[in-house]
């Protein structure tokens, strides 16, 4: 198979699995971005009549979505980029009414270029099969597929922040490292934490601060579009005018130290990690008893994506809000994690290996549900002790029982049809000729040349 084919296909494969389940009837999160964004595209004007979205007036909790601008009118109060990257669908399409399709669409391809960013950073250094495995994960075993790709949630800039600085910094360029950086908060504000983390860890590690000066500086120069971005639509210099920033403040001194709180992130029954991804039990262990094996880079992301979930346990809730499926507010820590989890893959036990298959074909049967039904959710209230897999399982088995077979037996197939031997052999051809894998070798930490790429890289066995 040509090699520039691989990635092409891939995101063709994404975007049209993403774009055929993207919610019709999305979270308010991001239905009123959708309705911001529409008004942007058809008027110009960044304030709208918010009278004219009765979806909002028939909500309890309205002021979430609400904020004042600087002369006193209502506005629509979301991430500046949750808003600015539908903009040019809805110029596009110019609906008639607020459909949320546009945004969807959006989304999905957004998503899907964020999963094909993660396999380019994998297929030089474990091969093109092992890093189809490894997107095919993320995207389809994750809420990659049912929240970041959705509808236009904060995750998906977020996602593609995360996976695009780690396919940069992989490469050297750390220019584009800063301009990722700058779509991590656009999307969120705080995300730029996984930036600032990678950029000065590396540039500690490797003792080169020109890494830091140019991350830094691109990333500060899209900081500065945020404020411009906020003066035009609130009236306000503020890069936090998008949200009730004392909102925040006050969950810091409620939250910092809740157990429950930090304990629901991992074993809560509808937001737990430990339930939506076992596979981080089976991937874990490995990728730390290696982590000096592993590129610098990828040991810093997941600093990074560890610091911004730490700040997210302090400043909201674990749950957060409803109308969603699996989990959402440390879907971040997932992506960070994920390129150190599937280049550490070569070094699996024996019993990591026989159980990596089954796990990996559970998490799709977890996910892909709720991902094409749109509709699988706890109340927000329950999520402790309810999960909405398996509530629909006992509530509505005619309906989950078709999705979880139809999913089984696709997972199934791909697992046979990736160990057949002319699958294999076109595959493998995708990394030749002339291309080797470069394994795990950590850069130079010096500005002098960079180590070698390890030819026919194999890891070491496991003792």
């Amino acid at each position: 198979m040509p090699r520039r084919l691989v990635p092409l296909l891939l995101f063709v494969l994404l975007a049209g699995v993403y774009a055929l389940t993207t919610n019709p009837d999305p979270s308010p999160d991001a239905f009123t971005a959708d309705f911001a964004a529409r008004h942007i595209a058809l008027t110009g004007d960044p304030v709208p009549d918010i009278a004219g979205f009765p979806y909002l007036d028939d909500n309890i909790i309205r002021e979430t979505w609400i904020v004042e601008t600087a002369d006193g009118r209502e506005a629509v109060g979301r991430a500046p980029g949750v808003i600015a990257a539908v903009v040019p669908a809805y110029a596009v399409a110019r609906p008639a009414t607020v459909d949320p399709l546009p945004g969807g669409l959006t989304a999905a391809l957004l998503s899907a270029l964020a999963v094909v960013l993660f396999f380019l950073v994998l297929r030089d250094r474990i091969g093109t099969r092992a890093g189809l495995v490894a997107a095919g994960l993320l995207g389809f075993a994750t809420p990659v597929w049912s929240v970041s790709a959705d509808a236009i949630w904060p995750h998906t800039l977020t996602t593609l922040g995360i996976l695009g600085t780690a396919w940069a910094a992989d490469r050297g360029r750390w220019w584009l490292v800063g301009v990722f950086g700058g779509v991590l908060l656009w999307g969120r504000l705080h995300a730029a934490l996984v930036c600032a983390v990678v950029g000065l860890g590396l540039a500690w590690s490797r003792r080169r601060p020109a890494i830091a000066l140019r991350v830094g500086a691109v990333a500060l120069a899209a900081l500065g579009m945020v404020s411009v971005w906020t003066r035009w639509m609130y009236g306000s210099w503020d890069p936090t005018s998008g949200y009730r920033a004392g909102d925040f403040a006050g969950n810091a001194a409620g939250y910092v130290l809740d157990p429950v709180n930090w304990l629901g992130f991992v074993v809560s029954a509808d937001r737990g990690l430990l339930w939506w991804a076992p596979l981080l039990v089976v991937l874990g262990p490995t990728a730390w008893r290696h982590r000096s094996a592993l590129p610098d880079w990828s040991r810093w992301l997941a600093a990074g994506g560890a610091a911004y979930t730490l700040s997210q346990a302090v400043l909201n809730r674990f749950s957060g809000g409803d109308h969603f499926y699996g989990y959402r507010t440390s879907l971040e820590l997932v992506v960070s994690l994920a390129p150190a989890l599937a280049l550490a893959t070569p070094w699996l036990s024996e019993r990591a290996r026989r159980w990596f298959v089954p796990v990996a074909v559970l998490q799709v049967v977890l996910i892909a549900p709720g991902a094409i039904s749109d509709d699988m959710y706890t109340p927000v209230r329950d999520v402790w002790w309810r999960n909405a897999f398996v509530d629909a399982l006992l509530t509505r088995p005619t309906e989950l029982l078709p999705l979880v077979a139809v999913t089984m037996a696709v997972a199934l197939a791909v697992v046979r049809l990736l160990h057949t031997a002319p699958a294999t052999a076109r595959l493998d051809r995708a990394d030749l000729p002339g291309v080797r894998l470069r394994g795990c070798a950590p850069p130079s930490p010096t500005d002098g040349p960079l180590v070698p790429p390890i030819p026919e890289w194999h890891p070491p066995g496991r003792t």
